[in-house]
Order: structure tokens, then sequence, then C-alpha cells
């Protein structure tokens, strides 16, 4: 379900400070590359006042609630047949569909899912395999509380004669089914059997102290980040609900859809929601700990964040300036991996041997012998000094085609982002793998 991936809009009355009566004219603009738009049009003299929270009344007569500054300062004013109109438009940091939320509210019960989330579990094509489970498929504890994998199903009605939605050639077993279902409606009355049409993995945080939308979107954003890097693509929330308990009745719940202006490019878009093969991916969830991965990363989450921001900004498409920033910015990463192993030496070929594979050093070798360079140390050096450095003549630079410094920048990726694996728990033959599959070819 891309819910997030999608455009939307929305038409309803709008009011600030819970002022019902100095409500105005509206339509909320949503989209994953332009965030949240409030585009207001306000016929009365008096002005809505300035707040952090709007609410509304939407034409589906849902509640809604929009937060983030808003003002009409500097809406536009036209004057017609006596009227005064006030129109503008605002952004907000984010939307909230179902209910009105007040300024700095907490939420303790929040669910999401995430683009290609279903892959890493199981292959699209073998849902009807996945047994439906209410209890959580791994449970883990956080700093803030707990992180759990569930399964969302949807389930339709199981007619009395189940062969109408089962069938055998063989007619005699098929009608012992029938025989043998119709004697286990009859011993259990109360009872009601459900056939599963679909289901779908979502991940769930239970927040002890409760958390505001920009914590809960931090936290869903850094378990968005890991996932990227177990998948070697961007990935990006696909649908989020924050679950909130009315009186405190778990029983008596009212479910709020968060749309989050993420301002996301519309070729990352693309990357983030193109379907991956469960049978490509390296890393699935058979061949990790995921509860341990998930568990060591979110000690930290930031402690990649350079490396983690590259990965969920891809877009498919090098600039020269862009490429030139990538190539600074690894060979850095090179020296700060050199640094924290107390290596002095060699700091540029030392991450190439220690956590690449024999396939990158050799693209690496290759491509930089092609222009002279043969100690790949020198020549990482000399790329990435005749960049950084202003003065500096670009021979080498000027010499290599831009297909062979993508190599060159790809390749310093790969090893930088095995030794993130390697930092977080993953078995290094699985890293091996992971940097084999994604290595470019030459």
């Amino acid at each position: 379900m891309l819910e997030l991936f999608e455009s939307k809009q929305w038409i309803g009355e709008f009011f600030t400070n819970d002022d019902f009566e100095q409500r105005f004219y509206g339509r909320i603009d949503y989209a994953p590359d332009e965030g949240v738009v409030l585009e207001y049009w306000i016929a009365s003299r008096e002005m809505p006042l300035v707040s952090c929270v709007v609410h509304g009344v939407l034409e589906t007569g849902e509640k809604c609630t929009l937060l983030g500054e808003f003002s009409t300062e500097d809406s536009a004013i036209s004057f017609k047949d006596g009227l005064v109109m006030r129109s503008g438009k605002v952004g907000f940091a984010c939307l909230l569909l179902g209910d009105f939320i007040s300024e700095g509210e907490l939420f303790y019960d929040v669910n999401f899912s995430l683009t290609n989330l279903q892959e890493f579990f199981f292959p699209k094509g073998f849902k009807e395999l996945v047994k439906y489970s209410e209890k959580p498929l791994v449970t883990i504890k956080s700093s803030f509380g707990e992180i759990q994998v569930t399964n969302n199903a949807r389930f339709g009605s199981l007619h009395d004669d189940i062969t109408k939605q089962i069938y055998s050639w063989d007619k005699q077993a098929l009608a012992e089914l029938q025989s043998a279902f119709a004697e286990i409606k009859e011993k259990n009355p109360n009872s009601t059997f459900m056939l599963k049409k679909d289901i779908e993995y979502r991940i769930s945080l239970k927040m002890d102290g409760g958390a505001d939308y920009n914590k809960v979107f931090e936290y869903i954003s850094n378990l968005a980040d890991l996932f990227a890097v177990l998948i070697y693509s961007p990935v990006h929330p696909e649908s989020i609900q924050i679950v909130k308990r009315i009186g405190g009745a778990d029983e008596n719940v009212r479910f709020v859809k968060f749309y989050p202006s993420t301002s996301l490019s519309a070729k990352t878009v693309a990357l983030s929601s193109q379907q991956t093969s469960h049978y490509h991916l390296p890393i699935t969830n058979k061949k990790v700990d995921l509860a341990s991965l998930i568990a060591e990363w979110m000690r930290s989450p930031d402690r990649f964040s350079t490396m983690v921001s590259s990965i969920q900004n891809e877009t498919g498409y090098r600039e020269v300036h862009s490429l030139h920033g990538e190539l600074v910015l690894f060979a850095t990463q090179f020296e700060a991996i050199s640094y924290d192993d107390k290596i002095k030496d060699k700091k540029y070929e030392y991450p190439l041997v220690r956590y690449g594979t024999r396939k990158i050093l050799e693209v690496v070798k290759d491509v930089l012998g092609r222009f002279g360079e043969h100690d790949v140390g020198v020549g990482i050096s000399n790329v990435r000094n005749e960049i950084a450095h202003v003065g500096r003549p670009k021979t080498l630079i000027k010499a290599m085609p831009m297909e062979d410094l993508i190599l060159l920048s790809q390749c310093l990726e790969l090893t930088i982002v095995g030794y993130m694996l390697s930092e977080i728990g993953v078995e290094s033959e699985l890293i091996q793998n992971y940097q084999d599959k994604f290595c470019p070819m030459l």
C-alpha cells in the first residue's frame, strides 16, 4: 500500500485555536515530493489567529489536524463587488487524518509499513503461504519502549459450503473435507471461520513515555534507514498509522493516518517504490537475526547518518558536481574507518582490503590502473585531492570519463556499507555476497 507515495487532495473547512465559528474554506494538497500544503480562501474581514495547529472538517466528514506554523500575514488580497477575499498557501510539517490533535500531544502506539518491507520477509507471489499471527513476530526492547514486527491481514467470510472456495480434482476427498467442516461448525456454533485475503508486515512502536509527532517520525526514519542499508536501496514509509486509545480503553481505539512532509525527490520516490525481488536480496529476514540488528542499530542510529543519507536520497542519476562531492565524501569516510581501526598508513587502501571484497578491489584496480595509478591508495588519494584542493592540477579527474568515476564511487560506497554492516553484526559471508551482488560490472 503506497499510501504516502500518492498525491492526494482534501477539501474542507478549517479553524484555529478551537474557534469553529471563525472557520474558513481550504484545500489540502499532499505529494511525497512537495509535502503538505494548505491553500485557503477567507471572505470574512476577521482573520484566524496565528497558530501552530489548524483543525479541519473535510468534505468526507473526517476530522483532521495540520501541524506547523500558520499565519495569514502573507495572504493575497482581492476586492470584487464589495467583497474582500484573502487567499494564500501555507506548508505544514504533517497532516493527521482522523482526529483533532492538540499541539504537543504525545502518541504511545504507532505502526507503519516501509517500501519493500514485504519482500524482505517473504516473496510477493507467495503471500498465501504466510501464516497470520496475532502475536508480534519480533519484539525488541529500546530506550523509548518496544519495537515490534507484526503482520496485518485482511479476511473474508468462509462460506458454510467451503467447496465454493476450495477445490480439488479428487471429488471424494473434497466431499470428506466439506463433511468434516460441517461437523466442526456444528460442534462450535459460536466460532467464526475466515478466509485470508491479504497479509502485510508492519512495524509497531510502543512508546512508554509517549512521543510527539517529530520524535515519532524520527524513530520511523531511523528504522527506515536500517532497511535501506540492508537492501541497498532507498526505503521510506509507505503508510503510517497512529493508534489512539479513547479514555484509556484498549478496545476503544481511533486510527489516525499520518502524512509527513518529506519532500523527497521524484526520482528517489520512483526508486523507493520500485519492487525488489525477495530472491535477489542478499540479506533477508531468514538470513539474519533481525531483532539483534534492530537493537544494535537503534543504540546509535545517527553514527552512519552521512552514508545513510547517500543511500536514502539516491536518484539513479549523476551530475558532475554531485559525483565529485560523493568521491570526496567517500574518501573522507575511508579516512574515518582507518582512524577508528587505528590504521595510520595506507588509510585509503586499508578499508578496501579489510571491508571490501576481491571483486570490489579488482574493479578499483582496473579503473585506476587504466590511468596510470597502480597503487589504489595513492589513486584514491589523488582523486580526492584533485577535487578538494583549490589550484591542484586536475590531471586524473580530467583523464577519467564520468563512467569510470561512477564505478569508482560505487565501489567506495559499497566498501563503506560493508563496514557499516559488520559494525551492526551482519555475518561476513552475507556481507561479501551483498557487496558482490551490488558491485558494478566493468
